[in-house]
C-alpha cells in the first residue's frame, strides 16, 4: 500500500506549525543567556519595552507568580529532582536558557528587541565534564549539591561468583558523545485565549500533546476543559518533542496576558543550543567467560551527562538508567547481571529522550564488548553470538522479564548468510593486499517496543499507558477513524487504514484516519517507544470489531444466513460456500442507518464505537545489522560500503514503511556513530549552533540496503503486531564502530568513543605504532 499522506505532504499542501496564521498574531522571541553559569545581577528591559510594535516583555520575575518552575523526576530508586524555572531568575545555568522574552507584531522585530534587552551576569565556576562532576568540586546546579542528578544499581544472581571464577574476563568503557535529534522542523507553539470563555486554543509541534494540555492545566491553573491541544502536520519529532518545553507554558501565558494570539517558533541555532541533546555516556561493561567463552555474567555501569536540569518527562534517566536496566544482557543468555547507573548535572542544555533513548548506549557497549571478546577468544563476531545468544522461548532475563517469542538466532544466522562471511574474508584479505582496509561490524538488538503499562511495570516503573480510538462507519460503508496517537511521519494514518479496513472487510481507499489532531477526540499516551502500530493498532481493531459484529449481524439477516458464515471483504459480506450470497458493506451500513426491519430485537443501530487498548503483556522485537565499511588510514574517512539488516517485528502492516525506518533508523544511527556531535569550549559555550558546524548524514553517505525480515508475532496484540520505529538507530552505532575496529585490526588499534571522526582514526592509529603494525601483518 502506498502511504496516503504523501500526495499532500510531497506536493507542498501539509500545513506545518508555522503555516498556522491567526487574526491579530503576535511573535514570541526569547532572550537567552550568553554564559553558561552565572548569577543574574541586574536586567534592563526598557529599551525594549519603549520599542514600537512591541506589546510584551518579560523576565522571570514577572513570571515568577504564575509558575515558580516545573518539577523534574523520573520514578526510579535514585532520582533527585530540579525545579526548572520557566525563565529563569536569580541563576543560569546552561547557554541557552530563557532569561526573558519579547512580544511584538512581527519576528523580526520581536528580535530586534530581544536585543535591547541588558542582562548583567556575575559569572560561576562552569562545570562540564561529568566524571569531574561526581567527584565533587564546583556545582552546576545547587538543587543538586553533588552533582547527582541519579544514581541507582541492582544485582542479579550470583555476580561476584561468576567474575571471580571466570576464565577471562573482558571489559571497556565506551563514549556515545552528545548529539541532537535534530527534527526538520524545529520546536514551536500558538498560543490564542479566549478570555470570554476561558478556552485556551494550542498548537504546537508535539508528540505528546496530551501530555502537554495536563501541564497547561497542573502548572498554569487553565481549566482542563477548557484547553484544547491541536496538532498540526509535525516534521520529524525523534523524542525531541516528545517533552513539555518551558517555553510551551510560557507562550500559554503571554496570550492571556496581551488578549492575542502568540507564535514562538525557533530557529535552528536555538534547536541546537536550547532545545533537548541526547546520547552523551560513558558504559563502562564487563563479561566473565567460562572456558567455552559463555557468558557467565555482565557487569555495567552507566554513567551519563544530564545537563542542568531534568527535563520534562523523561529526566537524566533516560540516558544512563536505559542503558543500564533494560539492556544489560540483550540477546544474550547470560544468568547473572549487576548494574549502576548515574547522571551528573552539568552546565550544558539538559538531556532528554531521543530516538531509541538509552538502547543505544547499551546496546553500543554491550555489542562492541562482543566483537572484542570474539576477538579474544578466536572467534568469529557470529560463532561467539551463536555460542551466547538465547536459543528457547519463552526465556526470563537475569531481572525476572519474561520474552515470550522471538527469532534471536536466526537473526545471527541469516546476517551471516546475507554478508556471506567467507567471501567477505577473502575479499578483506585482498584489499589489505592493496592498502585498503574493510571491516565487518555486526550488532544484534532486542528491542522494547508498544511502550504500555505492562512494559513499564515489567521494568520496575509503575507508569500507566493506554490509547482510545473511534472508528465511526456512514451510510455509504465507509469509515472515518480517529486515534490518540500524533504523526511525524511514520505513515500512522496509512497504516491505521489497513488496520481498520482489513476488521471492517472494505477497501482501504475507503478509510479516512485523523491522527491526533486535537486532543478534543481521541485520547493517546504519546508517539514514544514504538507503540503507534501496537497501541493504536489495538485500539482500532477494538473499536473496529464492535461495528464488524453489528454488519455480519444485520448482512446475514438480509442474506438468510447464519452470522457465524459471513465473510467480510473487499466491500462485500458474503455467505461462505455460497457464490451468490452477497451483499455489499455499503448496503448494509445503509439498511443500519435507515431501515429498521433488518434490525433484530434489541439491536443498537449506532455505527460508531470507540474502545480502549493497552497490551496485557509486555513484547520484544529482535533483529539485527551488520555493515561493511572501509577506513581511509591516511585521511581517517570512514565509508559505509552496505547495510545488512534482519527485522523481526512480527506481522507486518505495512513492508514499505518498515522498510522505510529501518533505512532511516540506520542513517540516523551512522550519523551519531560518524558525523554528529555538539561540542562545547571550556566556558561551556555550544561551538556546534549551525548545520555547517553540526554535521548530519545526507544522501551522498547513505549506502545500499539489503533488508530481510523474520517473523515472531506477539500472541498479545491485534495481530501479532510488534513495534520496531527505533531499532534502526540502536543498532547501527554499534555495527558502524564494530566495523570501523574490524578494519583497523592490522594497526592493533581500537576505538571506543563516537564519533568515529577522522581525527579520531588517525590518533587510534599513532596510539597503536601506526603504519608498522600494519605493514607487519600484510
Amino acid at each position: 500500500m502506498q502511504r496516503q499522506e504523501d500526495p499532500r505532504l510531497l506536493t507542498g499542501r501539509g500545513q506545518y506549525l508555522a503555516d498556522v496564521s491567526l487574526p491579530g498574531q503576535l511573535y514570541a522571541a526569547f532572550v537567552r543567556s550568553p554564559v553558561a553559569h552565572a548569577r543574574i545581577s541586574e536586567i534592563d528591559a526598557s529599551p525594549a519595552v519603549g520599542l514600537p510594535g512591541v506589546h510584551l516583555v518579560w523576565t522571570g520575575a514577572d513570571v515568577a507568580g504564575f509558575c515558580d518552575g516545573v518539577e523534574g523526576t523520573f520514578n526510579v530508586d535514585g532520582c533527585f529532582s530540579t525545579f526548572m524555572p520557566i525563565l529563569a531568575t536569580d541563576v543560569v545555568r546552561y547557554v541557552g536558557e530563557p532569561v526573558a522574552v519579547v512580544v511584538a507584531e512581527s519576528r523580526a522585530l520581536a528580535e530586534d528587541a530581544a536585543e535591547l534587552v541588558s542582562v548583567d551576569f556575575d559569572e560561576l565556576p562552569v562545570v562540564l565534564d561529568p566524571l569531574a562532576a561526581r567527584e565533587g568540586g564546583p556545582v552546576a546546579n545547587e538543587q543538586l549539591s553533588d552533582n547527582i542528578g541519579l544514581r541507582g544499581g541492582a544485582t542479579f544472581g550470583d555476580v561476584d561468583a561468576a567474575f571471580k571464577d571466570a576464565h577471562r574476563v573482558v571489559e571497556a568503557t565506551y563514549y556515545t558523545g552528545r548529539v541532537a535529534a535534530l527534527p526538520m522542523e524545529t520546536r514551536g507553539c500558538i498560543a490564542s485565549y479566549d478570555w470570554t470563555s476561558q478556552d485556551l486554543r494550542f498548537w504546537t509541534s508535539s508528540q505528546v500533546p496530551h501530555y502537554v494540555r495536563y501541564c497547561l492545566t497542573a502548572y498554569l491553573g487553565f481549566p482542563e476543559h477548557r484547553v484544547e491541544v491541536l496538532t498540526p502536520d509535525t516534521g520529524g519529532g525523534f523524542g525531541q518533542k516528545a517533552h513539555l518545553h518551558p517555553e510551551e507554558l510560557l507562550v500559554a501565558l503571554l496570550a492571556r496576558e496581551v488578549g492575542s494570539p502568540v507564535s514562538w517558533v525557533e530557529d535552528r541555532r536555538e534547536n541546537l543550543m536550547a532545545a533537548t541533546h541526547a546520547h552523551e555516556q560513558f558504559v563502562t561493561i564487563a563479561y566473565a567467560l567460562d572456558e567455552q567463552a559463555n557468558i557467565a555474567a555482565v557487569r555495567t555501569h552507566a554513567l551519563g551527562d544530564g545537563g542542568a536540569y531534568h527535563s520534562l518527562p523523561w529526566s537524566m534517566a533516560v540516558e544512563p538508567w536505559c542503558a543500564a536496566t533494560v539492556t544489560p544482557t540483550g540477546a544474550y543468555d547470560a544468568p547473572a547481571a549487576a548494574y549502576i547507573y548515574e547522571a551528573t548535572a552539568t552546565n550544558k542544555s539538559p538531556v532528554g529522550a531521543y530516538r531509541g533513548v538509552g538502547y543505544m548506549a547499551g546496546t553500543l557497549a554491550r555489542e562492541v564488548l562482543a566483537d572484542e571478546a570474539a576477538r579474544a577468544c578466536g572467534m568469529s563476531p557470529f560463532e561467539f553470538r551463536r555460542q551466547n545468544v538465547v536459543k528457547d522461548f519463552p526465556w526470563v532475563n537475569p531481572q525476572g522479564v519474561s520474552f515470550d517469542e522471538g527469532s534471536w538466532l536466526e537473526t545471527i544466522n541469516m546476517l551471516e548468510k546475507m554478508v556471506d562471511y567467507p567471501a567477505f574474508l577473502a575479499r578483506q584479505s585482498e584489499a589489505r593486499e592493496q592498502g585498503r582496509y574493510l571491516g565487518l561490524g555486526l550488532s544484534v538488538f532486542v528491542e522494547s517496543s508498544g511502550e504500555s503499562t505492562a512494559m513499564s511495570f515489567a521494568h520496575g516503573l509503575g507508569d500507566l499507558y493506554h490509547d482510545t480510538a473511534t472508528v465511526r462507519m456512514d451510510p455509504n460503508g465507509c469509515a472515518t477513524v480517529t486515534i490518540g496517537l500524533t504523526t511525524q511521519g511514520q505513515g500512522n494514518r496509512t497504516t491505521m487504514a489497513q488496520v481498520a479496513a482489513d476488521m471492517l472487510g472494505i477497501p482501504y481507499e475507503n478509510v479516512t484516519v485523523r491522527a491526533g489532531e486535537s486532543t478534543s477526540y481521541a485520547y493517546g499516551s504519546g508517539t514514544l517507544g514504538s507503540r503507534g502500530a501496537v497501541v493504536a493498532g489495538g485500539a482500532v481493531s477494538r473499536a473496529g470489531y464492535v461495528l464488524r459484529e453489528k454488519i455480519m449481524a444485520v448482512s446475514a439477516k438480509m442474506l438468510e444466513a447464519s452470522p457465524e458464515d459471513i465473510v467480510l471483504e473487499d466491500g462485500f459480506a458474503r455467505v461462505a460456500g455460497v457464490p451468490d450470497a452477497v451483499v455489499s458493506v455499503a448496503d448494509v451500513c445503509t439498511a443500519i442507518y435507515f431501515d429498521n426491519t433488518v434490525w433484530s430485537d434489541g439491536f443498537d443501530p449506532t455505527m460508531e464505537a470507540t474502545a480502549a487498548y493497552d497490551p496485557a503483556r509486555p513484547m520484544f522485537s529482535n533483529g539485527g545489522h551488520a555493515m561493511i565499511v572501509e577506513v581511509d588510514p591516511f585521511t581517517g574517512f570512514v565509508t559505509v560500503e552496505k547495510v545488512f539488516s534482519v527485522e523481526d517485528s512480527g506481522t507486518v502492516i505495512n513492508p514499505d514503511i518498515v522498510d522505510g525506518q529501518i533505512r532511516g533508523g540506520v542513517v540516523q544511527g551512522i550519523g551519531a556513530a560518524l558525523f554528529e556531535r555538539l561540542v562545547y569550549d571550556s566556558d561551556g559555550q555550544l561551538q556546534t549552533t549551525t548545520l555547517l558546524d553540526y554535521q548530519v548524514p545526507t544522501m551522498d553517505v547513505s549506502p545500499p540496503f539489503e533488508i530481510a525480515h523474520l517473523c515472531s508475532p506477539s500472541a498479545h496484540t491485534a495481530y501479532g503486531i510488534k513495534g520496531m520505529g527505533e531499532s534502526g538507530l540502536i543498532a547501527a552505532p554499534a555495527a558502524v564502530l564494530n566495523a570501523v575496529n574490524d578494519a583497523l585490526v592490522p594497526f592493533n588499534a581500537v576505538i571506543r568513543e563516537l564519533p568515529v571522526a577522522p581525527d579520531r582514526v588517525f590518533n587510534a592509529i599513532k596510539k597503536s605504532g601506526g603504519y608498522q603494525n600494519a605493514s607487519s601483518s600484510s
